[in-house]
């Protein structure tokens, strides 16, 4: 299981270590202590502030606004629904019901992200291969409508390629903005 969302739940360190080592959040996983909060948020992972566990790199797969940015101020709001084992490219977008032309104007992403079944990650290269999820676990298709695509960085870069979803959640149209 992934960090709970600190809106229902308060999130803790040790169990934050059990997650960061890929262990899962409620996992009978023994860490080594001492934990440091640097060492949890430490982008490269590693144990250089002096943990006795190492952890793992963070898993940027997941939504910005769900890891840590390796910033100070440190803090466990950034580990809100935060996945060590996530698969799936969460993916920033701007949405238009209506065209492409509109998700494709400049703009501010909408800090939520989508994800789809491409295997290798990437923005879809093809319609009618893959299904866009507001979930990583893919249980919740996106919603029908155009998205101008984003990558999933500290500050979104826009790919130069919309995607359209279709009422099922199939990406049925993938084409440059």
């Amino acid at each position: 299981m992934a960090c709970p969302s600190i809106a229902d739940d308060e999130i803790t360190m040790f169990k934050t270590g059990r997650e960061r080592t890929g262990a899962g959040y409620d996992s009978s996983y023994n860490l080594i202590t001492p934990i440091y909060m640097s060492d949890l948020q430490r982008l490269s992972g590693g144990n250089s502030s002096g943990s006795g566990q190492s952890y793992p790199a963070v898993n940027t797969l997941n939504p910005i606004e769900n890891r840590p940015d390796g910033e100070n101020p440190l803090s466990f709001a950034e580990f809100s629904s935060y996945n060590q084992n996530v698969t799936r490219t969460a993916f920033q977008f701007i949405y238009s019901s209506s065209s492409s032309s509109n998700a494709c104007q400049a703009g501010l992403t909408s800090g939520t992200a989508y994800f789809h079944t491409d295997v290798n990650n990437l923005v879809p290269d093809a319609a009618n291969t893959y299904y866009a999820y507001t979930t990583v676990g893919g249980t919740t298709p996106a919603e029908q409508g155009y998205y101008a695509i984003y990558s999933n960085d500290n500050m979104p870069v826009a790919t130069g390629k919309y995607i359209y979803v279709n009422n099922e959640g199939g990406i049925s149209e993938v084409d440059d903005c």
